[in-house]
């Protein structure tokens, strides 16, 4: 049995925002006092521990931190639990993750993957809530997405997590914005945080590009493309392909999204979902520029790529249905990419019914489901 008391004492000062000498007058002892407990140079009267559990509410066992590695084994079970089935059967891990923070409330790395889950808790609101602008429940969310925040960049040491809770937060600030109708001071918080955030440039995506010798650097590349490509996709699909002014023709959109595809199929495995589902919206994309120009033929050709491209995604064992993404829409519970592409092309992409009812695109329809 592990006595690990001067390191939980540590982690229960910095969790509860309290220098060493507040925490000693608290106590009634010198800080010198609370610096030797900590450093392990010493241990308090056993008289003491009653005292010190009852401050921070907690038991003597976790005080004189027992068990330790039982600990650090279950918290591995649920970050594993994470990483393998958040996409999978993601409210079950949410609801576990509601669990293992009560049970481990001063881990941030199951604090940060709650506020992850949390973020995609908010795409439960029922459409007639977002019809009649009810967001009663996302601001119960919104609180407590709020202190876990708080605490993470208050106490945590752990850079990356610090990181990771800021885009987290930020995100969560411009949906409060965006989606639900509340003032500028929204805004400007995630762009005060932003503002905090390291640039592309100080990256590890950009470090991994520098020349080097070692071997084990080369994953960390083959992630940083993979990342960069999702990066670079994203950026310029809200800012060139997806305005809706008039600022870039759709000549320039058809030349940058099949540069982007041409790019995203170079670096392209069987394993990377991400990136399948990329190229077929931008099939998809495609095909109703081409349309916009009047090339009629070409915009057949793109949805018929775009739709046999979701066929073999949905083949796909590891993909990742496109419903996750859009759940706050209320629509696409278990919608597969084939029925979301046919979507697209015949409710959302301004088609005309001559072209629609057309026994080519009739043809793109009828590519079978799985």
């Amino acid at each position: 049995m592990n006595i690990c008391f001067g390191e939980k004492l540590k982690e229960l000062r910095i969790a509860n925002n309290l220098t060493q000498e507040k925490l000693a007058n608290h106590l009634g002892v010198s800080f010198q006092t609370i610096s030797k407990w900590e450093r392990g140079d010493s241990y308090p009267d056993i008289n003491m521990l009653p005292i010190i559990a009852e401050f921070f509410e907690i038991s003597i066992d976790d005080l004189l931190g027992f068990d330790k590695a039982k600990k650090e084994k279950k918290i591995s079970e649920y970050l594993g639990l994470y990483d393998e089935y958040r996409l999978k059967d993601r409210k079950k891990v949410f609801l576990k993750f509601k669990k293992a923070v009560k049970e481990f409330p001063n881990d941030y790395r199951i604090m940060v993957r709650y506020m992850e889950l949390f973020r995609e808790e908010k795409e439960h609101i029922t459409v007639e809530q977002w019809k009649n602008k009810d967001f009663s429940k996302y601001e119960r969310i919104a609180d407590e997405i709020t202190a876990i925040y708080d605490k993470i960049q208050n106490n945590c040491t752990d850079d990356s997590i610090r990181i990771w809770s800021k885009r987290l937060m930020c995100e969560h600030l411009f949906y409060r914005y965006q989606c639900c109708g509340y003032d500028e001071k929204y805004r400007k918080q995630a762009l005060d945080i932003l503002d905090t955030m390291p640039s592309l440039s100080y990256s590890r995506e950009y470090l991994a590009m520098m020349d080097t010798d070692e071997k084990q650097i080369e994953t960390v590349r083959e992630k940083a493309i993979e990342e960069l490509l999702y990066l670079l996709q994203n950026t310029l699909l809200i800012h060139c392909i997806s305005r809706l002014d008039d600022k870039y023709s759709l000549e320039f959109r058809i030349n940058l999204v099949e540069h982007i595809n041409e790019l995203i199929k170079t670096f392209d495995n069987d394993d990377n979902c991400k990136n399948r589902m990329h190229l077929i919206y931008n099939y998809g994309r495609l095909g109703y520029f081409y349309y916009g120009i009047g090339n009629k033929e070409k915009a057949i050709e793109c949805f018929k790529t775009a739709m046999k491209s979701a066929k073999q995604y949905d083949e796909n064992p590891n993909a990742e249905y496109v419903y996750r993404f859009y759940e706050k829409e209320g629509r696409f519970h278990g919608m597969n990419m084939q029925m979301r592409i046919k979507e697209l092309m015949t409710e959302h992409y301004d088609l005309s019914d001559e072209f629609k009812s057309s026994k080519d695109f009739q043809s793109v329809l009828q590519i079978p489901n799985t």
